[in-house]
């Protein structure tokens, strides 16, 4: 099968829609199909010309990576083309835009990911005009809080585009149940849906020794209590809660430290800001991006993994820190619960305080905290890539047909 993937971005740029296409693309070449993707030499919205309704209106581009313009391993084709401009989500590619129009009719199926996307709005478009069964997984039907015009536009959105989007899609593919409902408030035909999570590498996680010297360079001791956190610095992914907390947390249990790993999404220095005013310089670090080797071991040297997001598609991290062994606790938004049985695979909080209280417990039971992460580590299986990859063919297949 000629299998085309369409995605804003792709790693080395972060995120769980990213690494989702990355391991979607890796599996379906190994089972022997064609695959090609396109995307960006994109790897955040810092690297993009932006426009926007409020001052100063023009957000000039930080220096963009020097990536490769085409990759080819196994049997998979990476493309990537210059983003010029954006506005809220949606991207001017002409040269991608071309590409499409050259060559869907090369392909046996299209999958676009992202549902407020200009890439899924273009694929869908030509796959529509050179009859090629086009799949949509929208990985971003639930957007953090947003200003004022973009919420206008996401209303605006849905009523022309996304309804052109969803009428369009031979198949779609839900990453929850929620989703689902997201879907179908937004005009889509339930009877094309298939629920489908992202999956992860099981046993890139469980088979991994520790590494004495990534301890070292961050100044962690083997005895530390390690709280750990994953994801792009941004006000909605909630790090805050778990900086101004850790006072409390450090009053009983002195040795803790609060590891951040992720890419800045213009929101550091005000989380830098936050651990000075508590004069935590000692107990807060901050790695920025790791290569995937030190994000595995990190994730089985922390104690903890904190997930105070109140805004998610699916959160494929939790999924990471189980693999690994690691007690995952987060607020209960609907694509957590979807994850998380509290109390059973892990523990689910509603607020700050209950954040606090909880970390205090389970540093103070660790037997209870051992039984949790065994649970976890059996049920994280049914998210093996493998899996995952076996049920998206078969929608592919369905569309063909």
């Amino acid at each position: 099968m000629r299998v085309l993937l369409v995605q804003n971005r792709y790693p080395p740029a972060l995120g769980g829609a990213e690494q989702h296409t990355f391991q979607l693309a890796k599996y379906l070449a190994l089972d022997g199909h064609q695959v090609t993707v396109y995307t960006t030499s994109s790897l955040s919205n810092e690297d993009v010309c932006s426009f926007c309704l409020r001052p100063p209106f023009v957000l000039r581009p930080q220096k963009k990576a020097s990536l490769p313009r085409k990759e080819a391993h196994l049997n998979t084709v990476v493309k990537r083309y210059t983003l010029k401009w954006r506005y809220w989500s949606l991207n001017w590619i002409p040269e991608l835009f071309k590409e499409l129009k050259q060559t869907t009719r090369d392909f046996d199926v299209v999958h676009a990911h992202g549902y407020y996307l200009s890439t899924s709005l273009v694929s869908c478009h030509y796959a529509k005009k050179f009859k090629k069964p086009f799949i949509l997984t929208a990985h971003d039907l639930i957007l953090s809080r947003s200003a004022a015009d973009a919420r206008f536009f996401m209303k605006l959105y849905d009523k022309t585009f996304g309804r052109y989007l969803l009428k369009n899609a031979t198949g779609l593919i839900a990453l929850t149940k929620d989703q689902v409902e997201q879907y179908a408030e937004r005009g889509a035909d339930v009877r094309r849906i298939r629920v489908i999570p992202n999956g992860i590498e099981i046993d890139k996680y469980r088979n991994q020794d520790l590494d004495g010297d990534l301890l070292i360079h961050y100044g962690i001791d083997q005895e530390d209590k390690i709280l750990f956190f994953v994801g792009r610095l941004l006000e909605y992914k909630g790090v805050q809660d778990i900086i101004s907390i850790l006072p409390r947390v450090l009053e009983v249990f002195p040795e803790t430290k609060f590891v951040i790993t992720g890419a800045d999404y213009g929101y550091k220095s005000r989380l830098e800001a936050l651990v000075t005013q508590n004069n935590l310089e000692a107990n807060v670090i901050f790695t920025g991006p790791l290569s995937e080797q030190q994000l595995v071991q990190l994730y089985k040297i922390a104690s903890i993994f904190v997930f105070p997001s109140r805004a998610e598609g699916f959160g494929i991290v939790l999924l990471e820190a189980m693999a690994s062994g690691t007690l995952c606790m987060a607020y209960p938004i609907p694509a957590v619960r979807r994850v998380i049985e509290h109390g059973v695979n892990g523990v689910l909080v509603d607020s700050k305080s209950e954040f606090r209280d909880s970390i205090l417990y389970y540093f103070n039971h660790p037997e209870k905290k051992s039984e949790i992460e065994e649970n976890a580590l059996k049920g994280v299986e049914a998210y093996d890539i493998r899996q995952i990859v076996k049920e998206t063919e078969n929608v592919y297949e369905r569309c063909i047909r």
